[in-house]
């Protein structure tokens, strides 16, 4: 049997995607096995770590004792890693708080719309934070679909659905 053919098919047909999506239906899978192990927990702190923590990065600068630090971080790869660890900082805080997540057993169908809400939530941010876009530029096509037009429904819609995925 010669089964070459068919393997030139589905390798034409992946390299015709662009390797922005599939970074996007990584973040969606592992959100969502996520979600089906350990419930909505995690993906919902990050829901709300993630664009708390790209609005701090932007308010930072003009911040009374922590304006001049920040202000030595001026590659976009030290203002990343300072992202992420204003990121790290406020998901521990998040978690602390307390606040019930709902039932920890995961549901497929609830994890699938959690591991999409989730990658909704950082994607439409990492494109609106100028530090993490110069680590990762998406294409035009992602920029279209999460860029600043529908960043307002993407978050407002990833949100409801955690909120759903959530009770």
């Amino acid at each position: 049997m010669d089964f070459s053919s068919g393997y030139t098919l589905v390798a034409n047909f992946f390299s015709a995607i662009p390797t922005d999506w599939f970074i996007i239906g990584g973040i969606v899978l592992l959100s969502a096995f996520d979600c089906v192990r350990t419930g909505v927990r995690r993906v919902s702190q990050i829901a709300l770590a993630f664009p708390l923590s790209a609005l701090l990065m932007q308010n930072l600068p003009k911040a009374f004792i922590l304006g001049e630090a920040a202000a030595q971080f001026s590659t976009p790869l030290m203002q990343a890693l300072l992202l992420g660890f204003v990121f790290a900082v406020l998901y521990v805080l998040i978690g602390r708080i307390g606040i019930s997540w709902g039932g920890e057993e995961g549901q497929p169908i609830q994890a699938a719309l959690a591991g999409v809400a989730s990658a909704g939530i950082v994607t439409t941010m990492w494109i609106a934070t100028p530090a993490l876009d110069s680590l990762w530029h998406f294409g035009p096509q992602v920029q279209e679909i999460f860029g600043e037009a529908y960043r307002f429904w993407w978050l407002l819609g990833s949100l409801a659905a955690l909120a759903y995925v959530r009770g």
